[in-house]
């Protein structure tokens, strides 16, 4: 028997399927038994509800540890239940999910993107709408290159853009547009304090990154870095987007 417990000190979601709906919350270092093992851990816990978590959120345990477990699981329990504001880490899904964005500050083109990114652009949107700024979208997912036998395969890059979790813009304050040139970092004390305000918040947000703090500048680019937060989950994505592009 294969046991697991809890790595996730906010909780982890129990799916009754692969991101499926949610039947309950698990608490911080709960034991459980692995049922089968994929990108997702089937499980069963100890009062016998079964249903599936993400693997990178869950840790096998030695045999020997699994009395121990027992008091440590009551402790984090109550913990867990008089910490009302703990959110659960939720991992994306690992099929790619085209959705277009519409936001309050986005104009230019539609921002067409995988849909676990959908939350990110609305993060996006509010850091532009607090400091009264737009954000005009030139590019989101890009094509992925045909090959010459007509079969389209993953690319070599890791690209956040592959699989719809990148958007290149321009920022536009009192009318004017802030291209690739004036949003260089070189540039970023003279940009109008509304801009550098929006900018900063997403620099900050440890979700997100900012082009222009690239080794290689790309000041119009904004992504969530999921190939190195997510290996897994990216190459997913990536692989789901070109199985069904060869559909």
């Amino acid at each position: 028997m294969a046991v697991g417990r809890v790595k996730s000190t906010s909780g982890l979601n129990l799916r009754e399927k692969p991101n499926g709906p949610k039947v309950s919350v698990l608490a911080h270092n709960e034991q459980v038994e692995i049922l089968d093992e994929v990108q997702f851990f089937r499980i069963k816990t100890s009062d016998g509800r079964v249903g599936y978590v993400h693997g990178d959120y869950l840790e096998e345990t030695p045999q020997e540890d699994i009395l121990v477990s027992a008091s440590v699981h009551s402790a984090s329990h109550d913990k867990t239940d008089d910490n009302t504001d703990n959110k659960e880490e939720d991992f994306p899904s690992p099929l790619f999910e085209r959705v277009s964005y519409q936001g309050s500050q986005f104009i230019g083109s539609v921002a067409v993107v995988d849909a676990d990114f959908v939350s990110s652009l609305d993060q996006i949107n509010s850091y532009a709408e607090q400091c009264a700024v737009k954000i005009w979208v030139t590019s989101s997912t890009r094509n992925i290159n045909e090959q010459v036998n007509g079969a389209i395969v993953p690319p070599a890059s890791k690209s956040c853009h592959h699989i719809g979790h990148a958007i290149d813009m321009n920022v536009q304050h009192n009318g004017r547009l802030y291209n690739s040139k004036a949003l260089r970092k070189s540039n970023f004390s003279k940009l109008p304090d509304a801009v550098q305000s929006f900018l900063d918040l997403v620099r900050n947000n440890p979700n997100l990154r900012w082009g222009g703090d690239f080794n290689t500048q790309d000041p119009v680019h904004i992504d969530d870095d999921l190939y190195h937060r997510q290996k897994n989950s990216y190459l997913s994505k990536l692989n789901s987007r070109v199985a069904q592009l060869n559909a």
